[in-house]
Formats: structure tokens, C-alpha cells, sequence
């Protein structure tokens, strides 16, 4: 019976003898697609072109992927900002610019980008006809890409670039210490606005100086902190602040390091849950930038006024970020620690009892202040300078975000604080007894001998006396100062008229806080 059928002159008995040929070429073939790069390529190519990214740019992102390459969802966003078309967004991005991509982009680009990585990554899972979901690559880079969807919808539920909010301002001017402040979105009580969410934008850019041809016999330029696939912005130097900055680290005491740039920031509200939020926008700025872009002095040689010296230091450059927490005691105690003689700057001043920042990049014994995505998280960082400093145990949901702060002061200028409280169930007695408890290495060395715990009013009436003691005592830093009032104004209304006038009236000395010392 076989022998009278055919298809194209061909028996049946030929065609079932070519199957098993044809089986092999089909597994080969599918085996062919079903490797990592084709199958990545292929089906991100699909996903991209719908939000107008090019497909060389696709095959470039793979590469790197497939390679080894950095390949977290922040280094997914950093590779984003490049190849997404900014097509005249505000504030503009890009190649060449640290602005993160998740604070230039309004919201409806997001949610389009974040649907994107959603579909790459079920079609990725869904594998090929040999199932290559089990090889390793594609299944971190599906699970990477569920993790970028997920950021850029946070990003999108703010609003956007073009939802931005009014923010509330003061501007503070003090003659005695000598201090310009400014404060953003203090909390407000009477509104019911205690306390910030905090998303945080990131971009993998970095500013560093650029040092001039060393000469001869002088000491070296402190070696670059950056892989070189990493995209730098170089700030340029006078010889003047050359000689200071090779001097400063020729030093067996100091070390050029990777810090928090702040590029941008804005107030939203979050669509998902109907609260405030901080968003930051961060890229990253060497120790070394800080240094001749926020302190006078390394402007002046350190000793003295250099020749030619024409920079106008300010900190529009380094953009530096810090990190401040005023801990509240269970017996309603703010509390602000002494720095030592050897600490790197405010010397012999009271702080913030946890003050800081945010660490970046691996060091031999410390780890990112990130989570799993890549992205730095400030709160992360605050628990572990509780530790380092004093010896303190806060999990990361006991901090609480309270605005924005900026300084200015004879050493340092133009240096942006993110302000929060801690309440811990310690005493103060307990929380300075655990101060012997400390990390010697990182932490320890900065503190002085000494705590002041400075007792929260039990009504609005000793309001006044403890904010004109905030802005008078000299011996408090500029981010004891903005993070002690916004504190105040996390459990009494303060208002913008009522810090202008405290600042320019004589400081109230009624108000005494208790000198409470270190033991170890």
C-alpha cells in the first residue's frame, strides 16, 4: 500500500526514512537559536524597538551581558540613559551627562519602558524549543529585567519629569557663627506631613579632577578610582590646586574615594500610595572633586593664597551629598555626638549623632549601601553609620526622611544634607553606654569624648528656646543645625517667619542641653 502513495515523486516509505534527518536539522537549528546571545538579542531587539531604542545599541547591551559585564538593573539604567532617545527631554540626558534616566523621563515614557522589560522578560522565560532558560545568563537577565520594570514603574508612579512639586524654602542667614542655610520640605505638622518617602534615581558617571603632568620629585597623583568602561567627567584643575591635592594624598592619612553626587532632586507624590516622596537624583563625585569644589582652603593651597587662583567655590561642580540622622531617645533625648580633633572636618564640633555617606563601591570590608538592584539606598547607609559610629543596632525602618538642607560656612560651601531622625527604645544612658561597642576602624576614630543629649519641649512653649540654641551655639556643624530643626519640626509646628526671626534675634540661653560622656 505504501509503495503507491507519493508527494512529489516521492514514496511514503522515502519520506519516513528522511525523518530522522530532518529531526537533527530542526534541533540543530533550533539548538542554534537557542543560544544565549540569539535568543537575548533577538527577542530584546523585539522588546526595545517599540520604545525607539536601536538595535545596535541592543546588541551592544547584550554583548556586554553575555561577556561578563556589569549587569544589575542600575547598570541596566545606566545603559539606558545612553541609548534612549532623549529627543529634547527636561532636564536633559545622556552620554556625557549624569542625569539618571528615571528623573529626565515623564511618566508615560516610564511606564512604556517599564512594559517593555515586562514583556522581555516573560518572553525570555518562555525559552526556545530546547529550553535555554535553564542556562544561567538568560535566567539572571530575565529576573534583571523584572527588576528594571519594576524600578521604572516607582519611577513613573511620582509623575515624572514634568510633575514636579512646589517645594517650601527657608533661607537662613546667621552672623554668629557665621552660616547661610537652606531648608527644604520641612515637615509640617499642622498639614499632617510628619515625615518623606525616598526613591532614588542613579547614573553610573563620575566627576574627577584632572591632574596636570606631575613634576619632577613631587609627589604623585592619587591613582583613577574608575574601571575604564566608566563614563567620567574630568574637572579641571589650576596648579595651585594640583600641588594641594597631591600634597593631601601623598598622606599615609588620607585616601581619594567615591561619594554621592546630587544632580537634581524634586518633591512628588506617589500615585500608588498617595504619599509624599523625595526623589533624588544621584551620579557620583570623587573625594578629591569635594575637595577643590567645597572647601576654600584646598582652593588657597591649604596654606595660604596660590597665584591665579580664579575658581569660585561653591559646590556647583561636586554637588556633594551627605547623610544625617539626629537619633531620639526613648526618654525623648536628640542627640548629638562630639567629633574628635582627627575627624576630617568640623573638628571639635557636636554632629548629628549619625552622620555620614553613602559608600558606592566595594572596599575590603565594606560592601555597597545597595540592595539587590545596584541602587544606592541612603537609609541603608544610615543603619550601617549607626553601627560604625555608636555601636548602635537601628533597622533600617526606624529612620524617617525629613527634607533637604544646604550649607554653607567659612571651610566648606555648598553642601546638600539629606535630613532624618531614629527613634531608638534605648535611653540615652543606654545608646552612649553602647558607644564602647563602635567600629574602631570606621567609625570610632571620628567621635569625641562626649554626647549632648538635648531633651525634646513637652509642649509648643520651649519650642523657641531649643530652635534659637540650634541656630546660635557655635559648637554645633552646619548639619547639626538643619537636621536638630527639622527634627523640632517633625513633632511642632515651626514656621518659615518664626526661623527667620530667631535668626536674627540674640540667642535665648535658657536652653541647656546635658553634656553626657563617652566611656570606653
Amino acid at each position: 500500500m505504501f509503495e503507491s502513495v507519493s508527494l512529489w515523486g516521492m514514496h511514503a516509505a522515502d519520506l519516513v526514512s528522511l525523518a530522522p534527518s530532518a529531526l537533527a536539522i530542526y534541533a540543530g537549528y533550533s539548538a542554534w537559536r537557542a543560544q544565549p546571545r540569539w535568543l537575548m538579542g533577538r527577542r530584546r531587539q523585539h522588546a526595545m524597538k517599540h520604545v525607539g531604542i536601536p538595535k545596535r545599541a541592543t546588541r551592544l547591551r547584550v554583548g556586554q551581558i553575555i561577556a561578563g559585564g556589569p549587569r544589575t538593573a542600575a547598570d541596566e539604567l545606566n545603559w539606558l540613559a545612553t541609548a534612549y532617545p532623549a529627543n529634547g527631554s527636561a532636564p536633559a540626558f545622556g552620554r556625557g551627562n549624569p542625569m539618571p534616566v528615571t528623573f529626565a523621563l515623564p511618566a508615560h515614557a516610564l511606564n512604556r519602558l517599564s512594559k517593555a522589560y515586562a514583556a522581555y522578560a516573560a518572553d525570555i522565560r518562555r525559552g526556545s524549543f530546547l529550553g535555554t532558560t535553564s542556562v544561567p545568563v538568560v535566567e539572571h537577565d530575565a529576573a534583571m529585567a523584572l527588576q528594571t520594570s519594576a524600578l521604572l514603574s516607582e519611577a513613573a508612579s511620582g509623575g515624572g519629569s514634568d510633575a514636579a512639586m512646589e517645594s517650601r524654602h527657608v533661607r537662613l542667614e546667621l552672623h554668629h557663627p557665621k552660616r547661610t542655610l537652606d531648608i527644604w520640605q520641612l515637615p509640617d505638622v499642622k498639614r499632617g506631613t510628619l515625615a518623606y518617602d525616598l526613591y532614588v534615581s542613579y547614573r553610573r558617571h563620575r566627576l574627577r579632577p584632572e591632574f596636570l603632568e606631575p613634576s619632577s620629585g613631587g609627589p604623585s597623583a592619587p591613582a583613577p578610582l574608575e574601571a575604564p568602561d566608566m563614563e567620567t567627567e574630568l574637572l579641571r584643575t589650576t596648579p595651585s590646586e594640583d600641588r594641594a591635592l597631591r600634597s593631601k594624598f601623598s598622606s599615609q592619612h588620607s585616601f581619594d574615594g567615591v561619594l554621592p553626587r546630587l544632580v537634581g532632586w524634586r518633591t512628588e507624590r506617589d500615585d500608588s500610595n498617595g504619599r509624599l516622596r523625595l526623589h533624588l537624583a544621584m551620579a557620583e563625585t570623587t573625594y578629591a572633586a569635594v575637595l577643590i569644589d567645597h572647601y576654600p582652603e584646598t582652593v588657597n593651597g591649604l596654606h595660604g593664597t596660590g597665584p591665579g587662583v580664579q575658581r569660585t567655590v561653591n559646590g556647583n561642580e561636586a554637588k556633594l551629598l551627605t547623610l544625617s540622622t539626629v537619633v531620639v531617645s526613648s526618654d525623648r533625648m536628640m542627640l548629638f555626638a562630639g567629633r574628635s580633633r582627627n575627624a576630617g572636618s568640623h573638628q571639635e564640633q557636636f554632629g548629628p549623632a549619625v552622620n555620614g555617606n553613602l559608600e558606592l563601591r566595594a572596599r575590603n570590608g565594606i560592601v555597597p549601601d545597595s540592595g539587590q538592584s545596584g541602587v544606592p539606598d541612603p537609609i541603608r547607609a544610615l543603619a550601617r553609620e549607626a553601627g560604625e559610629e555608636l555601636g548602635l543596632d537601628l533597622d533600617p525602618g526606624r529612620f524617617q526622611v525629613l527634607g533637604i538642607g544646604k550649607f554653607s560656612v567659612a571651610k566648606e560651601n555648598g553642601t546638600h544634607v539629606l535630613l532624618s531622625v531614629a527613634h531608638s527604645d534605648l535611653t540615652a544612658e543606654e545608646i552612649v553606654d553602647g558607644v564602647r561597642n563602635a567600629d574602631p576602624m570606621e567609625g570610632r576614630w571620628e567621635l569625641g569624648g562626649e554626647v549632648l543629649a538635648a531633651p525634646l519641649p513637652q509642649d509648643a512653649h520651649g519650642v523657641e528656646p531649643l530652635l534659637s540654641w540650634l541656630l546660635h551655639d557655635s559648637e554645633l556643624t552646619p548639619h547639626a543645625t538643619l537636621t536638630g530643626i527639622a527634627v523640632v519640626a517633625r513633632y511642632f509646628p515651626v514656621s518659615h517667619d518664626q526661623l527667620m526671626r530667631l535668626a536674627s534675634a540674640p540667642w535665648d540661653r535658657s536652653y541647656v542641653p546635658r553634656r553626657m560622656q563617652i566611656k570606653f
